[in-house]
């Protein structure tokens, strides 16, 4: 009798598994700019936690690039036992990023487990592991201070891991813009 109209939604990351990607951003964006629409979004991703290597120093050769770097280093310590190789259902969490940074919950999206505001990320890069599996690599540290902490997680997808940087990219891209 009545048609009802589906609300407007936010365009979200390309994903393959439409539950990997959820986004949903403030009440009153359309009239934003765009630099002040991403910056009131929160993006929401369901991810797999592999671990975290704390109170890194060094990775800083002028030899070689520093994401080749992290990416050597991650998979020396997953090959070493410190990281684990693969997941399980145990180990996914939901991935909440924002101006304010990267939170991780637990699935049900109600226990925060980390918090990584923006200031304090230092570099975010997503690659392929030895066994064909899309991560990403945080790398969190403070300004001045030498030593720093890199947080893995394994994403569902390539696109997914893309999405996860391209998500936090943008928001940088808008900080800076309003500067």
């Amino acid at each position: 009798m009545f048609n009802k109209k589906k609300p407007r939604r936010s365009p979200q990351p390309a994903t393959k598994d439409p539950e990997d990607t959820l986004m949903s951003g403030g009440s009153s964006t359309e009239n934003l700019a765009k630099d002040d629409r991403i910056l009131h979004q929160r993006v929401h991703f369901k991810l797999f936690y592999i671990g975290c290597l704390p109170e890194i120093s060094g990775l800083n050769s002028k030899r070689r690039d520093t994401e080749a770097q992290l990416i050597d280093y991650v998979e020396e310590k997953q090959i070493e036992g410190t990281l684990k190789l693969t997941v399980t259902e145990d180990d996914k969490v939901t991935i909440n990023v924002s101006r304010y940074g990267f939170k991780v919950l637990d699935t049900t999206g109600q226990e925060v487990i980390q918090r990584h505001p923006l200031h304090t990320i230092t570099q975010l890069i997503h690659y392929t592991d030895g066994f064909g599996k899309p991560n990403i690599a945080l790398k969190t540290g403070q300004v001045g201070k030498a030593l720093f902490h890199i947080y893995i997680f394994q994403c569902h997808t390539e696109d997914q891991a893309q999405a996860v940087c391209q998500c936090v990219r943008r928001i940088f891209d808008a900080i800076t813009a309003k500067s």
